[in-house]
């Protein structure tokens, strides 16, 4: 099974490649392409982001509530699979989730979905609802919500060169390719709700179609190879 999941993994890398490629292109025709670009809001964001990422090496880190939002993220991710989690623990040291059932998805999930992120993301949006007088301070909760963001991200990087266990149970370059595509559809979403450049579904099918290109190009190649090297039968 680990042979199969390498095998996956590198597979999934031209998949990434051009994923990485495309929203990258989406922000440039974001940015240059709009003369009312909302600055504002990504610079709020931005320098909570940057903030949290330079409080996460110079101050004393918040590891146990960070192990508490991924043991939480695990055992969410088991209750939608229909599973049952028996105990969780969390604390400084770390934490534990027994379930009936492991999955890749369970394993892997605490570090594509942001637990905090979008815990404080659903609160405010609940805050603005009922008092709509918030939606002035939109600037701060951006701030704010960047920052929760950099330490997620911050805690996400410094576990991967680790021997954390829900890595090694699938390996790691399964792993680390599974949650860097699952973070670029994350970081996809939210380009596309800051900025809706286009239409979800003309996005989904630009993607696709890169998707498509870049596999069937691939395809050509290697069978080019295996008929110009493979020996033609007798």
């Amino acid at each position: 099974m680990n042979l199969i999941r390498l095998f996956i993994a590198i597979a999934l890398w031209p998949g990434i490649y051009v994923t990485i490629l495309f929203l990258a292109r989406t922000l440039k025709l974001s940015i240059w392409g709009s003369a009312s670009f909302p600055w504002m809001g990504p610079a709020a964001f931005g320098t909570g982001f940057l903030a949290s990422c330079l409080a996460f090496f110079f101050l004393p880190r918040p590891k146990g509530i960070y192990v508490l939002g991924h043991e939480l993220t695990h055992a969410l991710a088991v209750w939608l699979s229909g599973g049952r989690v028996h105990s969780l623990h969390a604390g400084e040291q770390g934490g534990k989730v027994v379930a009936d059932r492991v999955s890749p998805l369970i394993s892997l999930a605490p570090y594509v979905l942001p637990f905090y992120p979008i815990l404080f993301g659903i609160l405010w949006l609940a805050s603005i609802r009922l008092w709509p007088e918030l939606s002035s301070y939109v600037l701060f909760f951006l701030g704010v919500w960047g920052g929760v963001w950099g330490y997620h991200y911050a805690f996400t990087v410094g576990l991967l060169p680790t021997r954390q266990p829900d890595f090694l149970i699938y390996g790691r370059v399964f792993s680390i390719s599974f949650i860097v595509l699952g973070n670029l559809m994350v970081i996809g979403l939210l380009l596309w709700f800051t900025l809706k450049p286009f239409p979800a579904k003309q996005g989904l099918l630009q993607l696709g179609l890169e998707w498509v290109r870049i596999y069937t190009n691939l395809a050509h190649e290697v069978s080019g190879l295996l008929l110009r090297y493979l020996p033609r039968p007798a």
